[in-house]
């Protein structure tokens, strides 16, 4: 069922920390070309034959070593990637080449990539290797007008068209905000939903088993609740119901109990006591509660990972008041707090997934007192390395979420100054959880929270903030090449 689910939510969307399994956002790279041949090696005869480019992706300024492996190369030979040959190509074996990758076409994605031998022999393969932008860059602030304040975001194809739609919550109007994806990176106007309470965070997820988004939205204020608006897959939603009465600024979803079915986790502010409540799902839009637990503060994040390799999803939930993260083991009918990991004072977003590529789930932590980031690399047992701190260059950085935004198949890491108004904050990714020093994207206004996903149709991840200090949302397209 998730699959069929991924396409509806965005795809590059799902780094944010709200999904069952942190393996779906370290996927990265192009998909192939519709029109490309399935890979299958093609030799010119004698023997010649390409069998691995390593590394299988490159920078479209070039200037690489690549190393193609395969049978029959000569001394001589050239080494062409999309049609442009490479400056410098040698033999280290009889079946190895070393090319220096020459600067793009104007092509990204999988590439033709050719040997020519120098009796005129050939042999192709078209599935090897693709070409990523070397250079990221986005273009000017879109702007989509919303209802008053907008604070908090959530995409995913509410009518069916295959296009992403935007879901805005407005706190401070208690409304939500539709607004219909026409595919272009653009949204038609916006349809006004009215809420009881005040909206505090967004869950879309398919709970009726009807093939439509539906969506959960926690309030507070006069109407602390998590409500449920089912959809009816023509863009519209049912009547707001209330199935649990708290106040929660964040939610988890995913199947946590392994029958199939989507399940919520709900971390939870109260005056006498703070904790996180779960409800597993029935997939008829109703829910068992299946109790909470108590914890020494409330969280502004939660983020889902099996982090002791027992192979279930896990949940690590933030606990601003307190300065640590609560590990919380799934036990399969229930949750209990594995450990509590330190992580500076007020931890707010966190985001779960394998940052240094050795199949453990990592934590990236939102420092907003200090002014970064924390990288804490997981040990796959639940326990986790001392934190890497990765200043942002702003002030008050609060949401944070993972997502290959150049496609070189190294998650890079996004986040907003929510005390430095009008930037958002990139840094991209090296490998080994190492980072860039981070890159400020402009973007007028003051933020409060941040999605990426493509909305364009280009495969690039694009970024899209509220305008929390007006009645707005800004569209920044990925125009990376």
């Amino acid at each position: 069922m998730w699959d069929n689910l991924w396409p509806k939510l965005g795809g590059g969307l799902l780094c944010v920390g709200l999904f069952m399994s942190w393996s779906a956002c370290s996927q990265g790279g192009f998909i192939a070309d519709s029109d490309k041949p399935s890979g299958q090696p093609d030799g010119g005869g004698d023997g010649l034959l390409i069998e691995s480019v390593s590394p299988a992706r490159g920078p479209s300024s070039g200037g690489i070593q690549v190393l193609l492996r395969g049978r029959r190369f000569e001394s001589g030979s050239s080494v062409s990637f999309a049609g442009v040959e490479s400056a410098r190509v040698s033999l280290t074996a009889d079946d190895e080449l070393t090319a220096t990758l020459p600067p793009s076409p104007g092509k990204l994605g999988l590439v033709d990539v050719k040997v020519r031998r120098p009796d005129g022999k050939e042999a192709l393969r078209s599935d090897l290797f693709a070409y990523y932008p070397g250079q990221l860059s986005f273009g000017a602030p879109r702007n989509f007008t919303v209802d008053g304040k907008p604070s908090r975001l959530a995409l995913g194809d509410l009518n069916g068209d295959s296009k992403l739609d935007l879901v805005v919550a407005s706190h401070s109007s208690g409304s939500l905000s539709l607004l219909s994806g026409k595919g272009d990176g653009s949204f038609d106007a916006y349809r006004r939903v009215s809420i009881a309470g005040a909206p505090t965070a967004l869950l879309l997820s398919e709970l009726t088993s009807d093939q439509a988004l539906d969506l959960l939205v926690a309030c507070d204020g006069g109407g602390a609740s998590l409500f449920l608006l089912t959809g009816k897959g023509d863009g519209t939603l049912q009547a707001p119901r209330s199935v649990f009465g708290v106040s929660a600024a964040v939610m988890a979803g995913g199947d946590y109990n392994g029958d199939g079915k989507y399940d919520v986790a709900i971390p939870y502010f109260a005056f006498a006591a703070n904790g996180i409540g779960f409800l597993f799902g029935k997939g008829d839009g109703t829910f068992t509660n299946a109790g909470s637990q108590g914890l020494p503060s409330g969280s502004f994040g939660v983020s889902s990972a099996d982090f002791n390799a027992d192979g279930k999803a896990d949940l690590a939930v933030t606990l601003y008041d307190d300065s640590t993260i609560a590990i919380m083991q799934n036990l399969g009918t229930r949750f209990q707090v594995l450990r509590y990991v330190s992580s500076g004072a007020g931890p707010h977003g966190v985001v779960a997934a394998d940052f240094n590529g050795d199949s453990k789930a990592d934590l990236v932590v939102s420092d907003p007192d200090g002014g970064a980031l924390r990288v804490m690399l997981g040990k796959g047992d639940g326990t986790f390395q001392p934190a890497v701190i990765l200043p942002t260059g702003g002030s008050t950085p609060q949401p944070v979420l993972a997502v290959d935004l150049n496609l070189d198949g190294i998650l890079d890491l996004v986040t907003v100054n929510v005390g430095s108004a009008g930037t958002v904050t990139v840094m991209l990714g090296k490998g080994g959880a190492q980072f860039a020093a981070p890159q400020q994207i402009v973007a007028a206004g003051s933020h409060s929270d941040v999605v990426a996903t493509d909305v364009n149709g280009d495969r690039l991840p694009d970024l899209i903030v509220p305008v929390s200090n007006g009645s707005a949302v800004s569209v920044l397209l990925n125009t990376s090449r």
